[in-house]
C-alpha cells in the first residue's frame, strides 16, 4: 500500500547534512571494505531522534496533563500534538547537535479536548507552547536512549521520553502459525500478530485491523474494544483468513508461553513464534519497498546491488564505498550514469530519483542501518531510503 501525498513526497529531503556534504573524497584506509554488518545499533545511530517522544515539560511548564508527544519520522519530518486536532507537520535537519526546524505551512489548531471551555482553552494554549518552541529549537541531545533534550535558540529546554512498553514480554510481532489447531498458510507475506502500547493488531494477506487490550493480570488479556480495520476489497480466501484471525484475537481471554510461542487461549485458541532474526549482511541485491523516499518522486524503479567494495543502482551508477560503523563513504565512478546532480534540499521542492536517474548520485547515502523487519535504511540527503533484500520473501510484507 503506497502512502503517497504532496507532502510527505517533498518531506524527507532534509537528512542529515545536505546532498553536497556527502562524502565523496578517496576511501579512508582505517575503515572497513568487507563484510560490513549491522550488530543492531545502526538504525538508532544513523536515525537518533526517530520515533515517538512524550514532551514531559518545556522550561517549567508540565506538558504531560495534555499528552504532548513529537514524532520524528523518515530523517526529516515530524509532526506533534498536545491535546488538540489541527495541522502540525514540519521539516527537521540535524547536523552532529545543531537542531533546525522548517515549517512550511503555519499551525492550524482545530478542536481541543476537554469538557469545559477552560479546559479546551488549556489544550489550545499547550499546542501553541509546543509549536513555538519547536520553531525555536537549536539544539539536541540524548542523555540515555530514552530521554531527549531539546533546547531553543533563548536557552529553554524541553524534556521529552520514550513512551513505555507496559507489557515488554509481549510486545513486538509474532507470527501467527495456527488458529484453532489448524496450521494458517498465507500467500504473499506470513500473518502477523503485532502487540504495542495497549494495542493489538494482525495483518495476514489483505486488511490491518487492531483493538485495543488491557493486561488485567499476568496470563489474562482482554480486547477492549471493537476491531477496527482498513476497507480494502478482499477475495472469499483472504476475508476467510481476516475473520479467522478476528475471531481467535477477541475471544482470547488468556495466554501463557511454551519456549519461544506465545498462545492464545479462549475462543479457537492461536499460536504464534517471534520472527527469526533478519539477515543485516550489508551486501546484496535491493529494490526500494515501504514508503517512498521522501523528498523524491520515482521516475523509474530504485535498486541496487551491494558487492564487498562496490554499489550499483538502477541507473549503471557505481560507486566504491567504505564503512565505519554505519557510517557509510562513497566515491562515484567518473562515468555518464553518475553524471546526476545532488541538488541542495528546498523544503517541500522533490527531486527526481530511479530509473535511468541515478540513485547514488542524486541522494548520496552516508549511514546504513537495518530494520527490525529485515528492511536495509539508508541515511541519503533526501531523507531515508526503505530498500527490501532481492529473493528474500519479506518477514511481514512489502
Amino acid at each position: 500500500m503506497k502512502r503517497v501525498s504532496a507532502l510527505l513526497v517533498a518531506v524527507a529531503s532534509v537528512s542529515c547534512g545536505s546532498p553536497q556534504d556527502a562524502p565523496t573524497a578517496a576511501i579512508a584506509p582505517s575503515v572497513t571494505l568487507l563484510g560490513a554488518v549491522d550488530d543492531g545499533t545502526f538504525l538508532e545511530r544513523i536515525d537518533p531522534l526517530g520515533g515517538q517522544w512524550q514532551v514531559n515539560r518545556i522550561g517549567t511548564d508540565d506538558m504531560r496533563p495534555f499528552k504532548a508527544w513529537v514524532n520524528f519520522s523518515a530523517g526529516g519530518f515530524l509532526n506533534h500534538g498536545a491535546g488538540c486536532g489541527g495541522g502540525f507537520p514540519a521539516f527537521y535537519q540535524f547536523v552532529k547537535q545543531r537542531l533546525t526546524i522548517i515549517r512550511r505551512e503555519p499551525v492550524r489548531i482545530g478542536k481541543c479536548l476537554g469538557s469545559t471551555p477552560a479546559a479546551r482553552t488549556a489544550g489550545a494554549i499547550s499546542e501553541r507552547r509546543l509549536s513555538v518552541f519547536l520553531d525555536q529549537t537549536a539544539t539536541w541531545e540524548k542523555p540515555d536512549n530514552h530521554s531527549l533534550i531539546l533546547t531553543a535558540m533563548d536557552g529553554t529546554r524541553a524534556l521529552l521520553t520514550r513512551p513505555t512498553e507496559p507489557h515488554p514480554d509481549l510486545a513486538g510481532r509474532w507470527i501467527i502459525e495456527t488458529i484453532g489447531g489448524k496450521a494458517l498458510v498465507t500467500e504473499r507475506r506470513p500473518p502477523t500478530l503485532s502487540i504495542s502500547m495497549e494495542n493489538i493488531g494482525v495483518v495476514a494477506d489483505c486488511n490491518s485491523m487492531g483493538a485495543p487490550i488491557t493486561i488485567p493480570a499476568p496470563g489474562r488479556i482482554v480486547v477492549s474494544g471493537p476491531i477496527v480495520g482498513t476497507l480494502i476489497g478482499c477475495g472469499a480466501e483472504d476475508a476467510a483468513e481476516d475473520a479467522l484471525m478476528t475471531n481467535a484475537v477477541t475471544s482470547a481471554t488468556r495466554y501463557r508461553f511454551e519456549g519461544d510461542r506465545l498462545i492464545f487461549v479462549g475462543g479457537p485458541g492461536m499460536v504464534m513464534r517471534r520472527p527469526s532474526a533478519p539477515d543485516r549482511n550489508f551486501s546484496g541485491e535491493y529494490h526500494s519497498c515501504g514508503n517512498t523516499l521522501l523528498g523524491a518522486y520515482h521516475e523509474g524503479p530504485i535498486t541496487l546491488t551491494i558487492g564487498g567494495r562496490t554499489i550499483r543502482d538502477n541507473a549503471g551508477c557505481v560507486a566504491e564505498y567504505s564503512t565505519d560503523g554505519p557510517e557509510l563513504t562513497l566515491r562515484l565512478s567518473d562515468s555518464t550514469a553518475c553524471a546526476a546532480k545532488a541538488p541542495e534540499f528546498v523544503p517541500g521542492e522533490p527531486v527526481p530519483v530511479g530509473g535511468a536517474i541515478s540513485t547514488l548520485a542524486v541522494t548520496r547515502p552516508d549511514g546504513f542501518g537495518f530494520n527490525d523487519e529485515g528492511r536495509l535504511i539508508l541515511r541519503t540527503g533526501r531523507g531515508l531510503l526503505n530498500m527490501c533484500r532481492k529473493g528474500s520473501p519479506p518477514q511481514f510484507g512489502d
